[in-house]
């Protein structure tokens, strides 16, 4: 215990071993007591008294911690399975209300990034998926169909989000024409995707699934609880006329396709009849191999499988051998 005294009043300051307490020996009137600053050698504790002496016993202290200084390490690229539940944690604290903004909208775009890039892993066949510029709750779809009963089908689609995604329903699937199928509404050629996903669970359903669901109805029909009763009854009992109005909607894709479409959305997926001048120079580029090795290795995408569309079809064929050949 030490004695102070300033102004002639006399005060004790009491330095415990781990506190401090500053304490006036008169209690009835505060006096002013100099600023002081003690710092214990054993417990890097900071022991400081107020600048007016309050009636009762008054004080604080400051512990410092040292702070250990060395290199940040990034975290690894996680692998699919730890991204996958990675955004099931994600969609289980996404809560957005409809047209809200702010951190729940970010983390709404952050999702639906990440599960775009999870379509791209997918590399589902036959299916293009761009998100539009407008919104992106709305995704711009086309699916070619190489075999089965509606071969050579090309049919355009929109993909809706719900704004509260992935805390609300299922996503929904519009063509761009009421498709002749049991699991398509005939007047508004929405696709039955509950048929499929009863029930939305976030963290177990994604995007990719409802797009692989919408590629593979088309081989597997199913006419049970149908959105469309003639094409489900054809479809049970008279597979002939079935077939025929399949391949009228295959020719409908086709007559559509190249038709002008009005919209603002710079990412609408549009067709337009070949034309030589623009794309007979990338039909050489995809035929021809470099004979440069090193060229290849600085252009990777170079070595991929050979492709491409002949004009007035869409069914799809590869090089001939004397052009596979060349490398």
């Amino acid at each position: 215990m030490t004695e102070v005294k300033v102004n002639g009043i006399q005060s004790s300051e009491h330095l415990p071993h781990t506190s401090s307490e500053v304490q006036t020996a008169d209690t009835k009137t505060p006096h002013i007591i100099k600023d002081t600053t003690t710092t214990h050698p054993e417990t890097s504790q900071t022991l400081c008294s107020s600048d007016q002496a309050k009636p009762e016993a008054s004080g604080c202290s400051t512990v410092g911690h040292g702070l250990r200084e060395g290199r940040k390490v990034l975290p690894p690229i996680p692998d699919p399975a730890t991204e996958a539940e990675m955004t099931a944690s994600l969609h289980s604290n996404t809560k957005v209300l409809p047209g809200g903004s702010g951190e729940g909208q970010i983390k709404l775009e952050y999702t639906l990034m990440n599960e775009y890039n999870m379509l791209h892993k997918q590399k589902l066949p036959g299916i293009y998926v761009i998100p539009s510029a407008l919104s992106p709750l709305i995704w711009n779809g086309v699916l070619f169909l190489r075999q089965g009963l509606y071969q050579d089908a090309v049919f355009r689609f929109n993909l809706n989000i719900p704004e509260a995604y992935p805390n609300a329903d299922c996503p929904r699937v519009f063509f761009e024409f009421p498709v002749f199928h049991p699991a398509v509404n005939p007047k508004t050629g929405e696709l039955d995707v509950k048929r499929e996903f009863k029930k939305w669970r976030r963290g177990t359903n994604f995007l990719w699934q409802v797009l692989m669901y919408v590629r593979r109805v088309f081989f597997k029909i199913d006419p049970k609880c149908s959105w469309n009763e003639e094409a489900a009854e054809l479809y049970e009992h008279n597979m002939e006329e079935y077939r025929k109005k399949v391949e009228t909607t295959v020719r409908s894709s086709k007559d559509v396709l190249y038709n002008p479409i009005e919209s603002k959305d710079s990412h609408m997926i549009r067709f337009s009849p070949w034309e030589p001048s623009i794309h007979d120079e990338a039909k050489t580029d995809m035929l021809t191999r470099k004979k440069n090795r090193s060229d290849l290795e600085l252009e990777p995408h170079k070595r991929n499988g050979l492709s491409w569309v002949s004009p007035g079809t869409t069914q799809i064929f590869s090089s001939d051998e004397s052009t596979s050949s060349l490398s």
